[in-house]
């Protein structure tokens, strides 16, 4: 990989772990108290962001398309872990493309169960929590067992990579040292003929993989339209407390946000890339804008609910927010600099406690 692009994926790892970091601080301390269960979720999806960064920084897969194959792979001679841990990371790095399309479907029906007050909304409550929290874990499973077994390395696959992969043309390194896997849709036939054939392997596992991302966009957009219809009718009914109005208003907005970052940065350029290979056009430079859009994906997709969500916001700028019956007597500013906030609250805690005795001094005389 050049070095440009691992300078790139490190910023971005280094930027998804902190950003990551403070939402997950002010989900655990300036959450309102109307998000309920929901924060559970929100640490959930973001602890997962977290690792998705740290996984894509330390193993650098590179992503390589070109004509008909689209191919995940990674040197595990130049990986800093023995070959056993660094092929198993990139079939994680698989799952966890599975596991963050499957977040984003869970992470919609939640949002309309709550808007509606859905009788299911009570599992979020209960133990049956880990049950939601286990369904993109299990979608994250189908897209390894896929990438690893049904779109794994073969004979025609590495003639292909032989041909075409540059380090492999260079002589830098060998077909052995290199762990990959993917579709490849038209390969040839043995020599001398070199007739192009349909691969009904690649194809098995294309569906599959395109079946999952079908399944998790329905859901986004079934859950979606039905979550912004009933928000409309929530918001104009007067029965509910305009504090209730106002969180449920900004998380489905920032769902929203959180929706189109992965979308244009991961569902688009995927697609883009089944649909070039199977027409047997694809070109190199798909692979390498999918590679970076990855990288950038657990960065930027916590920041619409950091400025979004009004506790979250002013907390970050350092204010007091009383206003949604949560106590913010500090912002993450002030969790920066602890010490001093200490000192200037314990200095206002003893004016506060001498203006008191001062004047039951006075009424008593």
């Amino acid at each position: 990989m050049p070095i440009d692009d691992v300078l790139w994926l490190n910023i971005s790892a280094a930027c998804a772990v902190s950003i990551n970091f403070l939402l997950i601080f002010l989900i655990i301390t300036k959450s309102p108290k109307s998000l309920g269960s929901y924060k559970y979720l929100m640490i959930y999806i973001n602890l997962f962001e977290f690792t998705y960064a740290i996984l894509y920084c330390a193993e650098k897969p590179d992503l390589f398309t070109k004509d008909c194959a689209f191919f995940l792979i990674v040197n595990w001679r130049e990986s800093i872990f023995p070959k056993f841990i660094a092929c198993l990371l990139d079939l994680l790095f698989v799952g966890f493309f599975g596991i963050s399309i499957a977040i984003l479907a869970l992470h919609f029906i939640y949002r309309f169960l709550s808007i509606t007050n859905n009788r299911h909304l009570k599992s979020f409550d209960s133990w049956k929590i880990v049950l939601w929290f286990m369904i993109p874990l299990l979608n994250g499973v189908l897209f390894m067992i896929t990438g690893g077994i049904i779109l794994c390395a073969d004979q025609e696959t590495d003639r292909f990579m032989k041909e075409n992969y540059q380090i492999l043309l260079e002589n830098t390194t060998s077909l052995d040292s290199l762990y990959y896997m993917g579709p490849f849709f038209w390969p040839k036939r043995d020599y001398p003929s070199d007739e192009i054939y349909f691969s009904w392997k690649g194809a098995g596992g294309s569906v599959i993989v395109m079946g999952l991302i079908s399944l998790s966009s329905s859901i986004m957009i079934y859950f979606g339209v039905k979550g912004y219809r009933s928000m409309d009718r929530l918001i104009s009914q007067t029965s509910c407390s305009e504090k209730f109005k106002s969180v449920q208003k900004q998380l489905f907005h920032a769902l929203v946000f959180q929706t189109l970052i992965p979308v244009f940065l991961m569902h688009i350029p995927a697609s883009a890339i089944y649909i070039t290979i199977f027409f047997n056009n694809s070109t190199e430079i798909v692979g390498k804008i999918l590679s970076l859009t990855i990288a950038m994906y657990p960065a930027l997709n916590p920041l619409p609910t950091i400025f979004i969500v009004k506790n979250y916001r002013k907390a970050l700028k350092g204010e007091e927010n009383y206003e949604e019956g949560v106590s913010n007597q500090s912002g993450f500013l002030d969790f920066v600099l602890g010490i001093q906030y200490k000192i200037q609250n314990k200095s206002r805690v003893t004016q506060l406690s001498t203006t008191t005795q001062v004047s039951a001094g006075v009424s008593t005389k």
